[in-house]
């Protein structure tokens, strides 16, 4: 168990619910903080009587959800003027990204959510290219309830095991990670050929 691992573990036992929010917020705003390490542990410690399954679940979606949209809001807000600032606007793919981005939203938005720190570039990608509100909230609540559901549950199941389960949920979760990313990717290669074939 890595030294950040074992840090908020304890952070969670003295804490509980409000440690809880504040480490899924932070990890679905930006820090790389191992959070589904720590909602197996959490789901774990659920299944010995430390947590409520269920209000560790709905805070659990309702972090990742508030985190999500902060990304989001900032992004929309800003964002075009940052990306003007740095010259990025300039740049073809970034406009035919955005473009592609606007067009399969719903999609790419709750993909997204299973693929880790991309989760948090889909986000700020979202308030760029001004996906509507409701769409970006919709399917973000979606899969933020999958996710986190999963991981908890897993945890709950495999109880004492969480910690030698977690490196292979850490290996299942890259290995989704970059299919989804390739998966992403070869959809706007092959929407952008087709545009300009035709």
């Amino acid at each position: 168990m890595s030294g950040i691992q074992g840090f908020l573990l304890s952070y969670l036992l003295l804490y509980k619910y409000y440690a809880l929010a504040l480490v899924v917020y932070s990890g679905a705003v930006l820090l790389p903080l191992p959070v589904n390490a720590s909602l197996l542990a959490v789901g774990a410690f659920a299944s010995q009587g430390y947590f409520n399954f269920w209000a560790s679940l709905a805070i659990a979606v309702g972090a990742n959800t508030a985190g999500d949209l902060t990304d989001y809001v900032v992004a929309r807000k800003y964002g075009t003027t940052v990306i003007h600032f740095l010259r990025f606007d300039k740049l073809r793919f970034l406009h035919q990204l955005t473009e592609e981005f606007r067009t399969d939203a719903a999609v790419t938005v709750f993909v997204t959510r299973f693929a880790g720190s991309l989760s948090t570039v889909s986000n700020f990608f979202a308030g760029i290219a001004m996906v509507p509100f409701g769409t970006f909230l919709f399917y973000d609540f979606l899969g933020n309830f999958i996710e986190p559901g999963a991981a908890l549950g897993i945890g709950y199941a495999v109880g004492n095991y969480w910690d030698d389960f977690s490196g292979i949920s850490s290996t299942i979760a890259g290995v989704v990670a970059v299919a989804i990313t390739m998966f992403i990717l070869f959809r706007i290669h092959r929407r952008i050929t087709r545009k300009y074939a035709s």
